[in-house]
């Protein structure tokens, strides 16, 4: 597929808590800000993603983002 039908590329993050609910963020910074708010077993999870006509792609699926060293 062409690029100028797929669209660009961006990213997508979410925290996932430790009972599954997901919470969408527009960047790693502000997840990770709003990390702790979620409790213990919550993780950052991003993914790329495709957007083109109001349908969102993503070729790899989420995948778990380590914590910043330091946190």
């Amino acid at each position: 597929m062409g690029m100028g039908l797929a669209g660009l590329p961006d990213r997508e993050w979410m925290i996932k808590d430790a009972k599954g609910r997901k919470h969408s963020y527009d960047s790693a910074e502000e997840a990770f800000e709003e990390l702790h708010e979620y409790g213990e077993g919550a993780t950052v999870w991003t993914r790329e993603v495709y957007r083109a006509m109001f349908v969102t792609k993503s070729v790899e699926g989420w995948k778990q983002v380590p914590r910043p060293r330091g946190d």
